[in-house]
């Protein structure tokens, strides 16, 4: 599994410089008051682990960040986007210039943490201090999945890097509202695959879709040329059992639509698959569908859908947001051995989270704090330390106050 150990913040947006942050391999914690930017800082993890600096292309910025993967590897990665001197504007055009914008990536790995790889904008890529490719030729820092673009194939990393990196492509930020639901459930494409022979789809190959394993494996199991309506049950699909069990329905449905399909050269065709319908059946004999549903109900959808979707890595703002509180619990356990960086403005998040040890909980969460400046003040995130969690733990293992109490009392929270 994929995980991000280490953010180093050198520039970008109100983040105070210099921020360096280190990560539980569990589940992360960023606490601050309303317009501290815990929303800009989980935009910016989602860049990171997504490896998608997009959003960015017209914006300075400087970052540094450590990931690595189970199987012992790790690399540190340093991106910068950097505004040039303006360029005049071609003909016809006889006035103005335009802003230019460039990206640097360096790539450091092995056990001596050497320099492995320099995606320079003017020279391409250099590896071994050596040009391999031109400039023209190789993917901007800036562009979608660059990075394990930059080093599949590449020694000494192994196809589970590249291979992690992509299924992360999809860690996109679970919105406090309900913009991931409207998205799956109103969407004309949700998705595009790959039809390469009877029985075998899959993702087209440098852009995951949002869309469980579960339902490509069910797709290339049930692959009709003719067919265009798609319809699975509960016990296709783990996520959609664990949805109705919570939400009390006797069964549930999700259906798929395929919009478009054509071939193309190679004996491959290209599947557009539209938005999903989601239906549920209560034990009296009656239905519902999702757009009936309650928020919670849609939240709480929305969410186990995203899960089925993310194997490695759950980035999720205000959780709990319309959950009941076992549905609160479910969700916590359900986030399994995945790393997940969450945000709470409700206390009841934090009394649902496990903290084994005081290291454990120095590690999971992450503090705000404001620096004055001369316009507007700029935030300053920072790990808990070492004496307030070791204060924070000893009293958790007592018992008697709620977690959010204890933060609120120390002047944590």
């Amino acid at each position: 599994m994929l995980k991000l150990r280490r953010l180093k913040v050198d520039k970008f947006r109100s983040l105070a410089r210099g921020a360096e942050l280190r990560f539980s391999d569990g589940i992360n914690v960023l606490l601050g008051q309303n317009g501290t930017g815990k929303t800009t800082l989980l935009e910016l993890i989602s860049m990171v682990v997504r490896s998608d600096f997009s959003s960015l292309a017209k914006e300075e910025f400087a970052v540094e960040y450590e990931l690595a993967v189970d199987e012992g590897e790790s690399l540190v990665v340093r991106v910068r986007n950097e505004r040039q001197p303006a360029e005049p504007l071609p003909e016809p055009f006889t006035r103005g210039a335009r802003d230019v914008y460039r990206s640097w990536v360096e790539v450091l790995g092995g056990l001596d943490g050497r320099s492995l790889l320099v995606l320079d904008p003017a020279l391409g890529l250099i590896r071994d201090g050596e040009p391999r490719l031109a400039a023209t030729a190789t993917p901007a820092g800036v562009e979608p999945s660059f990075l394990w673009r930059l080093i599949a194939g590449v020694p000494p990393f192994s196809k589970q890097f590249p291979y992690r990196l992509l299924e992360a492509v999809v860690a996109e930020r679970f919105d406090e509202s309900l913009n991931l639901f409207r998205r799956i459930t109103e969407e004309d494409a949700l998705a595009d695959l790959l039809v390469l022979s009877p029985g075998m789809l899959r993702a087209e190959f440098d852009a995951k879709p949002l869309i469980p394993d579960d339902l490509v494996k069910g797709m290339s199991q049930d692959y009709q040329p003719s067919t265009r309506d798609y319809s699975f049950t509960h016990e296709r699909f783990q996520f959609l059992a664990r949805l109705k069990d919570m939400m009390e329905f006797s069964s549930a449905e999700l259906g798929v639509r395929v919009t478009e399909s054509h071939p193309v050269p190679g004996g491959v065709t290209f599947v557009h698959l539209g938005k999903v319908v989601f239906r549920f059946a209560w034990k009296n004999g009656g239905f519902i569908e999702h757009d009936r549903l309650s928020y919670g109900q849609k939240r709480l959808l929305a969410f186990f859908y995203y899960l089925a979707c993310n194997t490695d890595i759950v980035i999720a703002d205000e959780l709990v947001n319309g959950l009941h509180h076992r549905w609160i619990t479910a969700s916590i356990e359900a986030i399994g051995q995945r790393q997940a960086f969450l945000t709470s403005q409700n206390p009841l998040l934090l009394d649902y989270i496990p903290f084994p040890s005081a290291d454990a909980v120095g590690k999971s969460f992450v503090l705000c704090s404001s620096e004055p400046r001369e316009d507007r003040p700029a935030w300053i995130w920072e790990n808990m330390s070492q004496e307030d969690a070791r204060e924070l733990f000893s009293a958790y293992e007592v018992g008697v106050e709620h977690v959010s109490e204890i933060l609120q009392s120390r002047g944590l929270w």
